[in-house]
């Protein structure tokens, strides 16, 4: 029996070639972050046309704190950042201007006076007179009248006649003249009075707007902002200190043009850091503002954008005075909500 030869093959089998599982992860990771880049993009560029996006900042009502006179700080009794109750002294100064004001005023009212008792005599002694002017005049005017019966019954002549009337007329004439002093008198003493009366109510108010030199809270709340020094001289109207009182709101500020419509009573969500805040939108002024300055500089955003008013709806949350908050977005922090929904159902 003969057995053949059997030589080995040389050909190779050929066989689908499989595809690398690592190869496919990363094409999808270059697509997922080829589209992550174009959303960004995206948002970027047009999300605020599209998405309720702005900036805000917490804030309550001002008040000022300011001198009505020219003086110098004595003392400042409050510092940035305390709390502080509606009349509170807040800071003592001393004004010459009050002490001259005051002087001035107090030496006008003693002229017055002056005038007013001498009015006051002159009137007495003119009432004096004009009791003895009435009977004066009534004793011409009998007189008079005897001297025209006498001369109807041939017993007076008409020379004593003439000086009967020249004697009536004169006392009438007195009579006239001091009636019209005691009116005079009298009209000049109540327009005296009536000075009198303000010069003491103008320095009531003086007196009442120095208050012995103590500037007090106009209400309570947090002082923002010290501007004055003490040993500095201020004129009136200078801003020395600033508080905020009041429920703080934010103060939100949208670009304008955008394709979204803001009304009132609108919900919105605000970032602060890592909390979320919720918001109503209380009132939408129909005017641009220009931006604050803190916008201006940290945001960069337009020069002016719509303005609206946002109560905060958890105020245990409650962000510091002043604080910069994120309102709405685009649409990375709808997935950020999204997520959060998802997690708390």
């Amino acid at each position: 029996m003969k057995l053949k030869n059997h030589r080995p093959s040389t050909r190779l089998i050929r066989e689908p070639r499989a595809t690398p599982k690592k190869r496919n992860l990363g094409r999808w990771i270059y697509i997922g972050l080829l589209m992550l880049i174009g959303l960004w993009a995206f948002d970027v560029f047009f999300g605020q046309f599209f998405f309720l996006r702005g900036n805000g900042l917490v804030v309550a009502r001002p008040y000022v704190v300011a001198s009505e006179y020219i003086g110098t700080v004595q003392d400042i009794s409050v510092r940035q950042g305390e709390a502080v109750n509606e009349g509170d002294v807040v800071a003592f100064l001393t004004s010459k201007q009050y002490d001259e004001e005051l002087a001035r005023s107090q030496f006008e009212l003693s002229t017055l006076s002056a005038d007013r008792a001498r009015l006051t005599s002159e009137l007495n002694g003119q009432r004096e007179l004009i009791a003895l002017a009435k009977k004066r005049l009534a004793s011409a005017t009998d007189f008079r009248t005897r001297l025209e019966t006498g001369l109807a019954n041939g017993v007076s002549t008409g020379t004593a006649l003439n000086t009967a009337y020249e004697r009536e007329y004169t006392a009438r004439e007195d009579l006239e003249r001091i009636t019209s002093d005691i009116t005079s008198l009298r009209a000049e003493l109540a327009a005296l009075y009536q000075q009198i009366d303000q010069r003491r109510v103008l320095m009531q108010k003086i007196e009442a707007a120095y208050d012995g030199g103590r500037l007090v809270a106009p209400a309570g709340g947090i002082v923002t902002e010290v501007n004055a020094i003490e040993s500095s001289v201020i004129r009136p109207g200078d801003l020395i200190m600033t508080i905020a009182a009041g429920t703080p709101y934010v103060l939100a500020y949208f670009e304008n043009g955008s394709l979204y419509d803001i009304e009132p009573g609108q919900p919105v969500t605000m970032y602060y850091g890592t909390r979320n805040l919720t918001g109503i939108v209380t009132a939408l002024l129909p005017v641009s503002e220009q931006l604050p300055e803190e916008f201006q500089r940290s945001f960069e955003p337009t020069d002016r954008a719509q303005i609206a008013e946002i109560r905060i709806a958890n105020p245990e949350n409650f962000p510091p005075l002043f604080a910069k908050l994120d309102i709405g977005g685009g649409l990375f922090s709808s997935v950020h909500r999204l997520f959060d929904w998802m997690l708390e159902t």
